[in-house]
This record gives structure tokens, sequence and C-alpha cells, in this order.
């Protein structure tokens, strides 16, 4: 990809190609053929077999090196009743694992493994939200499962929560991050859920909320929590701004602040991120809003030259 910092001053004519041809080039993000596997829906929660497994992804004929990238789900937003509120669910963890025909496993072609994505949670009713769902990998024969390892595991993220008066409370006021440590919440240092069995994991995070005025919920803000390597390595947090004293809380989630933004009531597409907690005041009760389903994503490629020609254009890298 171009490289900005490098072309900032180079505003002359005279320096125009070679400005391009030093600045100019592009680099792949992933070297190989990509397979992602979403969730088919981030609206609805629900067991479906088919919506969330793959029974069978298999390496095809040549393949000399692939690498497992898993997110977790969202963690959904804490519910509310009389007049609660309070901090986001979190985002689900990252985990990465390569394998490649160095390690002495040859020509991987027919491989199969078996796929789970983090389906989106429910929505929940009680203060303290659901956990995010897990995203998994599993070898279906012997070389894939030694291979990939029998914990291979990507954790979904923490529920929400709420409580009385959260912004209506003037100890929160002006405070940068409300996380309630140390009185029922989280410590953003080290709560978030893991992930395991990569050659790279990485936690995900809380979320957190904060408020400037205590005259009303609409001053309040959430920060919702998107995982790592989506954005960037660790991930972190978008703003929102919380919507009114009702059940609303599905505008919270899609602002136009926000880069999954649409309209209220949006399907929103990035995986691994948390639902925002519901609001409410002296009315019925709301359910927080769910959290969002994983996603896995295989780069694979071959540098294989063997009799099947056609199978050895089509993936060799």
């Amino acid at each position: 990809m171009a490289n900005l910092r490098g072309l900032l001053g180079k505003e002359f004519d005279s320096t125009v190609l070679e400005t391009a041809g030093q600045y100019g080039s592009y680099e792949k993000i992933r070297d190989g053929k990509v397979y992602n596997f979403a969730p088919y829906c981030n609206l609805n929660c629900d067991s479906s077999y088919r919506s969330y497994c793959q029974e069978y992804w298999c390496m095809p004929c040549g393949t000399t090196q692939a690498t497992f990238e898993i997110w977790g789900g969202g963690g959904s937003g804490g519910g509310a009743c009389c007049c609660q509120q309070g901090m986001p669910g979190g985002s689900g963890s990252y985990s990465r694992k390569t394998i490649t025909s160095a390690d002495g496993y040859g020509d991987m072609g027919g491989w199969c493994f078996f796929l789970k994505v983090a389906e989106p949670t429910c929505c929940s009713q009680c203060c303290v939200g659901i956990q995010g769902c897990k995203t998994y990998i599993c070898g279906k024969n012997s070389s894939a499962q030694s291979a990939i390892g029998s914990n291979f595991c990507a954790d979904g993220g923490l529920p929400g929560k709420t409580c009385c008066y959260a912004y209506w409370d003037t100890q929160f006021r002006c405070l940068d991050r409300v996380y309630w440590t140390g009185c029922g919440g989280y410590d953003p240092a080290t709560d978030g859920p893991n992930a395991y069995g990569g050659d790279e994991n990485i936690k995900g995070h809380p979320g957190f909320f904060r408020i400037y005025n205590t005259s009303s919920n609409c001053w309040a803000k959430m920060g919702m929590a998107y995982p790592p390597r989506l954005f960037d390595h660790d991930g972190g947090h978008m703003i929102s701004n919380v919507k009114g004293n009702a059940c609303i809380n599905d505008g919270t989630f899609c602002q136009g602040t926000t880069p999954w933004a649409f309209a209220s009531g949006c399907n929103a597409t990035l995986p691994g991120v948390g639902g925002p907690s519901s609001t409410s005041c002296g009315g019925s009760c709301c359910y927080g809003y769910r959290g969002h389903g994983g996603l896995i994503k295989i780069t694979y490629c071959s540098c294989w030259m063997g009799v099947n020609r056609d199978c050895a254009y089509h993936f060799c890298n």
C-alpha cells in the first residue's frame, strides 16, 4: 500500500514518476488464498448447526502452508429495569496458528477440519449480560488433529452489566472509563476472554461507559469493544452515544459514529463486537442487545507443481 508519510511533500511534477515508483507499490495483507467463515446472520440467536458449523473444510491438493485465525463472539449487553444503566458487553478473543510443510507434514492436501464459528448471543433480560460464544477448530483426521492441536479456541467476550442510577451517580461523572473495577465490574488490565492453542493468543476487552452530565442518560457514552487483529494488534473501543431512557439500545449500536453503522435495528457486520447494555428510567424492563458472532479466516498456499497442473496453477502463490 502506498506510504502516505513518504508521499507528503512530493508535490512537484518533476518528481511524480520517481515518487510513484518509490512509494506506489502495494503489499499483500495475507499471502495465499483466503477462506472466511462467518455466522449467516447477526440478527438472531439460534442453535442452527448448518449456520455456524462446517463439518469438513479440506485443504486443496499441494497445500504446503495454512494459517488459521479465529475470533470469539462478543458478549451481550445487560438488561435494565426501573432506573438501571451500565457498560456494554466486551469483545471476543483472538488466536492464530500456522502449520507448514517445514514442520514435517509435507503435502497437506486432503487434510480436513471441523469449523465452529461463534454464533451471536441472545438478548439479555438480566442485569448481567450473556458471555460471548466460542470459536474453535478441530482436525477431522489424525494428521490434521495433531497439527492443529486439541484446544485451538477463542473465547467470547465478557457480558455487559447494569446497576441502578449508574448514569445519574455523580461519583462516575467525568471519569475517563468506568469499568466498576473492584465493585462487581472488571479490571481492564487483567479481565477479558482468553484464547488458546495458537502461535499468538490475544485477550478480548471489557466494555466501559463514561458520563459528563448526570442530568440525563443522553449524556452518557458507551465504549464498544472490538476484538484484536481486526484494525490493530490488541483491539480497542469505539465510542457511541446512548440514545435515551427507553429500550432503544439498538440505536446505540447503529449510530453514524461507528464503523458498523447503518440505521436503527441494523445488522452490524463486525465480528466479535460486544452489544450495548439497555437503559431504563421508571418504565418497563428492557433487554440488553445481543453480542455479535465470531469469525474464522484461513489463509492457505502452495507452490506445488505436480501432475495436476490445473490444481497447481489455481493454488500456486
